[in-house]
């Protein structure tokens, strides 16, 4: 059965949440996700909480479009998302360093 990056991601960062807290303060910052292979979805991440949800938002703080493959990969720790990005295999349009804030999420949701 194949990966839902969505899913995947979703149920890490619930798990992890007392760990993540503390790095998710500050305003809510939205990234929404979109690439080949899997439904759009954003994750919103600010005042202690990660909340992932389908579809578009409409006014994200950044968007990455990144196919399911290299978002499974980078997810899983599988791909350095600093390198994916320069490569092109990650794209970002909006603010950059917020991203930088959302791979510290993942990272952290990934340690046991």
């Amino acid at each position: 059965m194949p990966e839902d990056p969505f899913e995947l991601l979703n149920s890490m960062t619930q798990q992890a949440l007392p760990k993540i807290a503390s790095k998710v303060t500050g305003p809510v910052k939205v990234f929404q996700f979109t690439g080949e292979g899997y439904e759009p979805f954003y994750v919103e991440i600010g005042g202690g909480t990660v909340k992932l949800t389908k579809g578009t938002h409409k006014s994200p703080t950044a968007t990455i479009q990144v196919n399911k493959d290299n978002l499974l990969k980078m997810i899983k720790g599988q791909l350095d998302a600093m390198q994916a990005y320069f490569s092109g295999a990650i794209k970002v349009m909006g603010n950059i360093m917020d991203a930088a804030s959302l791979i510290d999420v993942i990272n952290t949701a990934r340690k046991p």
